[in-house]
């Protein structure tokens, strides 16, 4: 048996010999549908696995892909209501300049907000920083403001938080609901003299402990619950004993989503670590082994975390309703870019994309199917040209391949001995 798969689809199918002759006869100009099992042809091209003589698949994704970029139904903004941090990982890229945004800003931000939902649907908050928790009382006063113009307009709002829960008390846990925060991403490095290395608490006091704390007050009041590991050389080898002590002190364990990031030097702040980091190519031969891992010991997983989806765009980036917001009201496209000036595409009190080219409308520009390299290559359709900002900071301009140029055949097949229950065939 053998497995296709449709990179415009994801579509994954076990096939037979009948498949296989579609296909053969389709190479060698021999195909008449007429000569085959009408169902079989119907899947096939449900599938992707057939396209009709008239469809430009290029076409097509830029089709999508614009209708996706174009669309003010949704809105999306990641909020820093302030940069500053009581931690100093050494892998972050900010450098935690202090101040909150101000009550003017608030109230510029507002109406910004308030501007979008005349076109909007649906409203999404990512709160960000720093460590937006330094801030709380600032997070709920907008989070009230942002429920209360939603209904005003009539538009579906949700939140969530990018925290590193040293400041989760509680009453926050109250905050949360009544917010419509429904998750939060909180990072542990390693087991305790990893983590407490690798995420430095300003003070110098151990945060580990007190971290699978607040991951179980999260899971036991039903938040979504994303424990990040960032990956590196310093760690990799101390994944298994980190797991295994997630597993043992966290009462819900089997709740907890266990998501992987690869450290990256996106800043000259980072280029210290820069030894420590894997390329891509690199981290994807660890992905599979990595979650491997983690659905052994019964941990939940995002599926989409492994197996590949298609994209019309790669990220917020190339998105015109989506944005980053710091303290001061500045707005990037790039949450790399944050608290960057330079890297600016406006204000939330004058925000204007018609004179920005650089640092809006080019964003918005970039098209990766316009692109030789990305035009050419059959997975184009699972990664969209990758991180625009990587490409951007490239040496020869070109586009940084993902992951999933690397591992592909090695994610079908896990997936594949998931859903089967034992050895691929």
């Amino acid at each position: 048996m053998r497995c296709p798969f449709g990179a415009c689809t994801c579509a994954l199918a076990v096939v037979d010999e009948n498949f296989l002759r579609v296909l053969d006869d389709i190479e060698n100009d021999r195909y008449d549908e007429t000569q085959y099992d009408p169902q079989l042809i119907s899947d096939m091209k449900l599938s992707g696995c057939i396209v009709e003589n008239d469809v430009d698949e290029s076409d097509r994704l830029e089709f999508y892909r614009n209708v996706a970029k174009y669309d003010t139904t949704r809105f999306g903004l990641t909020i820093a209501p302030t940069l500053d941090c009581n931690f100093r990982c050494k892998y972050c890229f900010e450098r935690h300049p202090k101040g909150v945004m101000s009550d003017d800003v608030q109230s510029a931000l507002i109406k910004f907000v308030e501007n979008r939902l005349n076109s909007a649907r649906h409203f999404s908050v990512t709160w960000y920083g720093g460590e937006p928790l330094l801030t709380k009382n600032i997070i709920y006063e907008l989070s009230e403001k942002f429920l209360a113009l939603c209904q005003k307009h009539n538009v579906e709002y949700d939140a969530f938080i990018i925290t590193n829960a040293s400041l989760m008390d509680d009453a926050d846990i109250e905050h949360f609901k009544r917010y419509r925060i429904s998750g939060a991403q909180i990072t542990i490095d390693g087991p305790k003299d990893i983590h407490d290395k690798r995420r430095r608490h300003i003070d110098g006091t151990s945060t580990f402990d007190h971290l699978i704390d607040r991951v179980n007050v999260l899971l036991n009041n039903d938040f979504d619950v994303i424990v990040r590991i960032n990956i590196d050389k310093e760690n990799i080898n101390r994944v298994d004993e980190l797991l295994d002590t997630l597993k043992n002190r966290l009462d819900r364990y089997q709740n907890a989503k266990i998501d992987f990031g690869q450290v990256s030097t996106f800043t000259d702040i980072c280029r210290s670590i820069e030894s420590d980091c894997y390329n891509n190519a690199q981290y994807a031969d660890m992905m599979i082994p990595l979650y491997a891992k983690v659905e052994a010991k019964g941990f939940s997983i995002n599926k989409m975390s492994v197996y590949p989806s298609t994209r019309a765009n790669y990220c917020c980036v190339d998105y015109v309703n989506s944005f980053v917001v710091d303290n001061h009201g500045s707005l990037f496209k790039c949450w790399n870019h944050v608290g960057d000036l330079k890297r600016s595409c406006g204000n939330v009190g004058d925000f204007d994309p018609a004179p920005l080219r650089d640092n809006y409308l080019s964003w918005i520009e970039w098209n990766p199917i316009r692109h030789e390299k990305c035009r050419e290559c059959k997975l184009l359709p699972l990664c969209m040209g990758g991180c625009a900002d990587a490409r951007r900071k490239s040496e020869d301009g070109q586009p940084v391949c993902g992951t999933v140029k690397y591992n592909l055949d090695r994610v079908l097949e896990y997936y594949y001995e998931q859903l089967k229950g034992g050895e691929a065939t």
